[in-house]
C-alpha cells in the first residue's frame, strides 16, 4: 500500500510539471510579432456575425435606426449615398480595420505605428502618454493611446470624424464614438482584433465585432494614390465601383 500511494504521488508531480497552469490557454506569442504585413479574411462588410446582404446586428439607437434605414432605402431606390471614400476622403477608424488592402504594423517602445496601403493612411498609437491634443479639430484616423495587457494590445480611439460610415451600406456612428480594439496572435501567421464600438448617441450599447488577418510574408505596402481616383470611381448610379489589380 504505502509503495502504491508512493508512486501514485510521483506520477501526480511528474503531471503537474508537464501539465500548464492553463491548458485552455496557449502560451503567449511574442509581442514583437505583430511586426509585419497583415491581410484581412472578412471582406470588407463591418458586421462579420452576418451573411453578406443580411442587415448587421447593430443595437441601434432609434434615431440611427431611421437613419441607416434612409440609407438602406435610398440604396433600394437605385440612388445609393455616396460612400465617403469614393471622392478621397480616407475610411477613418475603425472602419480602415475592414480594408482589402494590406497594413504594416511597426513597434517601437514610444509609438506602434500602422502603415496602410489603403489610402497611405497612417496610425500613431501612443504607447507612453496621451496623444498630442487634436487642435479641436476631429480627424479621420483619431487619437489613439495603446497598451499591453499581458500578449494582448489595447487601443483606444477617440475624437473622429463623424463623416466616417463604417462600410459600403453607410453604417452609421456618431461624433461621440470610442473605439476599443484588442490585437492578439493566435499563430504566428494569424492575428485577432476583437474591436468593441462604444457610442452613446449611435448605439444603446457596446457592439462588438471580431476580425482576423494572415501574415502575408514577403510583400509589401505598395503606393495607393487615391488623388488620381482610378480605383474606386463612382458610377453613373451613384454607387462605388472597384477596380482591383490588373
Amino acid at each position: 500500500m504505502m509503495k502504491r500511494r508512493a508512486l501514485l504521488i510521483l506520477l501526480a508531480s511528474v503531471l503537474a510539471c508537464q501539465t500548464p497552469a492553463n491548458a485552455a490557454e496557449p502560451a503567449a506569442l511574442p509581442r514583437s510579432g505583430m511586426n509585419g504585413i497583415w491581410s484581412g479574411e472578412q471582406g470588407v462588410l463591418w458586421d462579420t456575425s452576418v451573411k453578406p446582404g443580411q442587415k448587421p446586428r447593430a443595437p441601434f439607437t432609434p434615431e440611427y435606426a431611421a437613419i441607416y434605414q434612409e440609407a438602406l432605402d435610398a440604396s433600394a431606390r437605385g440612388q445609393p449615398k455616396a460612400d465617403p471614400p469614393a471622392g478621397c476622403l480616407p475610411p477613418g477608424v475603425p472602419r480602415i480595420m475592414a480594408s482589402p488592402f494590406p497594413f504594416e504594423i511597426v513597434q517601437t517602445p514610444e509609438i506602434t505605428y500602422i502603415l496602410y496601403e489603403y489610402m497611405s493612411q497612417i496610425r500613431r498609437v501612443y504607447m507612453t502618454g496621451a496623444a498630442p491634443a487634436a487642435m479641436g479639430l476631429p480627424t479621420f484616423n483619431g487619437r489613439s493611446t495603446g497598451k499591453w495587457e499581458g500578449a494582448t494590445l489595447v487601443i483606444e480611439t477617440t475624437d473622429m470624424n463623424p463623416l466616417s460610415v463604417l462600410d459600403t451600406t453607410h453604417l452609421p456612428t456618431s461624433d461621440a464614438l470610442k473605439v476599443t480594439e484588442r490585437l492578439r496572435l493566435l499563430a504566428p501567421d494569424r492575428l485577432e482584433a476583437t474591436i468593441t464600438l462604444t457610442d452613446p448617441k449611435a448605439y444603446t450599447e457596446p457592439w462588438t465585432v471580431v476580425r482576423t488577418y494572415k501574415r502575408k510574408q514577403g510583400e509589401q505596402i505598395l503606393e495607393y494614390v487615391c488623388e488620381e481616383n482610378n480605383r474606386n470611381p463612382v458610377q453613373e448610379d451613384g454607387s462605388t465601383g472597384f477596380i482591383g489589380a490588373q
